[in-house]
């Protein structure tokens, strides 16, 4: 067995490794010899048994890398959700700001690129679905709405976006969508 699948256990397997050869010199130097039935049925469950304890634990190492590998990914999810109703303050802040405010406005965008940027690094994207075919699996459609200018299922208007996280969905796009009327 190698060092690298068990981790930072060098002698991780070296046990079972000596079993093996244990197994293989005694069925070497007994093949010429016969020997008893019930002895035979006992090594040969033995080296089942031992086989298939390799690969559950195979398996409960695939497994838990697996699983280390989900928690790494998501770990940021519980920070993100909360961060993301501070984007949502900052861009109805800098909808509603009038021309008085140029240098508050000028900071609040800094602010807020500066937030979207720091999320972007950290593996959270915006869905922005303006003028996209509705997914209900990334989309919730708040209202529908005939429209003359759009095909029936489109987005028309996004009125709060969503975010997701590695393919994982934080939050739907709230939006509304083109009726087929």
């Amino acid at each position: 067995m190698s060092d690298k699948r068990h981790g930072d256990d060098p002698d991780f397997g070296s046990d079972l490794d000596g079993v093996d050869e244990a197994l293989s010199e005694d069925a070497s130097t007994d093949a010429a010899a016969p020997q008893d039935p019930e002895v035979e049925q006992e090594l040969a469950r033995l080296q089942e048994a031992l086989l298939r304890t390799r690969a559950e634990m195979d398996n409960v190492q695939k497994r838990s890398q697996r699983e280390l590998e989900r928690s790494r990914r998501y770990q940021l999810e519980a920070i993100l959700r909360d961060l993301i109703p501070v984007i949502d303050s900052l861009e109805q802040g800098l909808a509603n700001l009038g021309d008085d405010a140029d240098e508050v406005a000028e900071g609040m965008r800094l602010t807020h690129r500066q937030l979207l940027t720091a999320l972007t690094n950290h593996g959270c994207e915006t869905i922005d679905p303006a003028g996209e075919r509705f997914d209900p699996s990334w989309h919730e459609a708040m209202s529908i709405q005939p429209s003359e200018s759009a095909p029936p299922d489109t987005v028309l208007q996004v009125l709060q976006k969503g975010y997701r996280l590695n393919d994982r969905l934080l939050r739907p796009a709230r939006v509304i969508v083109a009726s087929g009327d």
